[in-house]
């Protein structure tokens, strides 16, 4: 689905993918995230043919103009899990909030290991 919404300049009509590809941004250059983990079959099957996907560990699911966001990550060793993903949420909160002007409603982090 699309994020919809209405104000005085008209009707504004988001791609998932759009927000999708933001959220995956904001989240590799998030301090302390060392690399976000595919969770899809098709971001697995690109990365076995060397490209990258744009939404790669990012998944958005949008409930009557409601976003929830899942990160699927890896950590730099040696740091914080704690502040690093607490740093997060509110780092791609504001980016999203900011980009599609509509709330957040949930960001879940989901950490899968460390990387070295």
């Amino acid at each position: 689905m699309a994020l919809k919404t209405s104000n005085i300049y008209g009707d504004i009509t988001i791609a998932d993918d759009a927000v999708a590809i933001v959220v995956s941004r904001v989240a590799r250059e998030c301090y302390g995230v060392a690399d976000l983990v595919s969770r899809r079959l098709t971001d697995s099957i690109l990365s076995i043919l060397n490209k990258e996907s744009v939404t790669k560990g990012a998944k958005l699911v949008t409930v009557d103009n409601r976003i929830f966001i899942d990160l699927y990550i890896l950590l730099k060793a040696g740091l914080n899990k704690e502040a690093v993903v607490s740093s997060l949420v509110s780092t791609v909160k504001y980016h999203v909030e900011h980009f599609t002007g509509m709330r957040v409603k949930e960001v879940n982090v989901h950490v899968l290991g460390v990387k070295l």
